[in-house]
């Protein structure tokens, strides 16, 4: 028995380090595959993308790799970086824009540095479907929003971008972050979860501090909605025999869709959060491929007006815009943006009158599938308010995810924050 204890012994030992030994030949050769992974897995491409006519940044363009999902979108200034894996070099580039001719090119065509991307502007065209009733289009496409968007849950992982400027300062507060988002179309009521996967944040405090009266505290709530979701109001049974819709006699494009413009505006001016806009429809499928609108006076009276407490609140003008764009035979928001232009006014000593402008935008970089939620409730993003604290606009600070280039007038911010030190 004594015999037969050390030799199980010796044999425990040697499993031991046979076990030890294949562990750390596993975690070196996946530290090496991480390594190789960071350093040569992914192409980089920066560039511009540009109207050809006249050379204005075209920042609401996309340039994706259509097989795969990869995609992004050109900062404020027109200015893009796209990020994808090497093994798609092979694989088709289109860049897009709605009432633009699309680009499509291979990806090995795309260098590291200073790529310029010329879209073409088509002019509209008269329509030629035979016209019908559009609140019976409008309502087709609500029904087809099952067939047209996704109808099982998934994710998309994209960046959003929160901007106040003010007019004679520039840039006074930026927040930066990555975002997951994922969306449970199939369940009652639907549902947008949506994580903080890495964030900053740029404040002027001397600048800020003015407008600590402004409401919003969560600028992903606006931005990150999609339809399969949330339906906006104005096309909600209830209200829409509030709005007034008219087909345009001309039709425009987008990725060579020919596609339906829809203006629509209230019968009433005192209509709560009355919108006037435009949605832009595909007549063959009935899918609502963008959708833009402006708050009427009344509209922007009900959302943002507030005179109680020291500072009150006026709104001037609020815009916002939805796009999407179809991946896989279903139609994914690609982009989002909700423009605000607000006074502040001290109501107590009048110290300070001040016009401020304040952008929110999503741009969504990829759709997966999602087998099961990676957002635990204590996860889900509250407040954008409380991104990190930071000084600096180090783009390695977004490594591994796709990011969007800061404006110039975020790198401006940037550049006085570190002055003031």
């Amino acid at each position: 028995m004594q015999h037969k204890k050390v030799n199980n012994w010796v044999f425990f030992k040697h499993v031991i380090r046979f076990t030890t030994k294949k562990l750390l030949i596993c975690v070196y050769f996946l530290w090496a595959s991480n390594n190789l992974f960071g350093q040569g897995g992914y192409f980089i491409a920066k560039g511009k993308i540009l109207e050809k006519e006249n050379f204005s940044p075209l920042n609401q363009a996309y340039i994706c790799i259509p097989s795969t999902g990869y995609g992004t979108a050109p900062n404020l200034d027109g200015d893009f970086i796209f990020q994808f894996p090497n093994l798609s070099l092979d694989s088709v580039v289109m860049v897009s824009h709605i009432g633009y001719k699309s680009v499509t090119f291979k990806a090995n065509d795309l260098k590291s540095e200073d790529n310029v991307i010329f879209l073409e502007k088509i002019p509209n065209y008269d329509a030629n479907y035979g016209l019908s009733d559009v609140r019976i289009m409008l309502q087709a496409a609500i029904d087809s929003i099952p067939a047209n968007y996704n109808h099982t849950p998934y994710y998309q992982n994209g960046f959003y971008l929160e901007q106040v400027n003010l007019p004679t300062v520039g840039a006074i507060k930026v927040n930066e972050g990555i975002l997951r988002v994922e969306r449970f179309p199939n369940l009652k009521p639907k549902i947008e979860k949506v994580k903080l996967l890495r964030g900053r944040r740029l404040d002027w405090s001397g600048q800020t501090q003015k407008i600590e009266g402004w409401g919003f505290q969560n600028g992903s709530d606006l931005v990150c909605r999609s339809l399969e979701t949330t339906i906006p109001d104005f096309l909600q049974k209830k209200q829409m025999d509030a709005y007034d819709f008219r087909l345009d006699s001309v039709m425009t494009t987008f990725e060579g869709l020919p596609l339906f413009i829809i203006h629509f505006s209230p019968f009433k001016a005192k209509t709560k959060g009355a919108k006037e806009g435009i949605i832009y429809l595909e007549p063959e499928t009935k899918a609502i491929v963008r959708i833009e609108y402006k708050l009427t006076e009344n509209g922007i009276k009900d959302l943002i007006d507030t005179k109680t407490g020291a500072v009150k609140i006026e709104g001037s003008a609020t815009s916002a815009f939805f796009q999407y764009r179809k991946f896989r035979n279903k139609w994914c928001l690609q982009e989002s943006r909700v423009d605000f232009d607000v006074n502040f006014e001290d109501r107590l000593d009048k110290k300070y009158k001040i016009d401020t402008h304040i952008l929110m935008r999503y741009v969504a970089f990829e759709n997966l599938p999602l087998i099961k939620s990676g957002i635990f409730p204590n996860e889900i993003l509250s407040s954008t308010n409380n991104f990190s604290n930071s000084k600096s606009l180090n783009h390695e600070y977004w490594a591994p995810y796709n990011h969007l280039i800061s404006s110039k007038e975020a790198i401006t911010l940037s550049n006085n924050l570190q002055k003031i030190r």
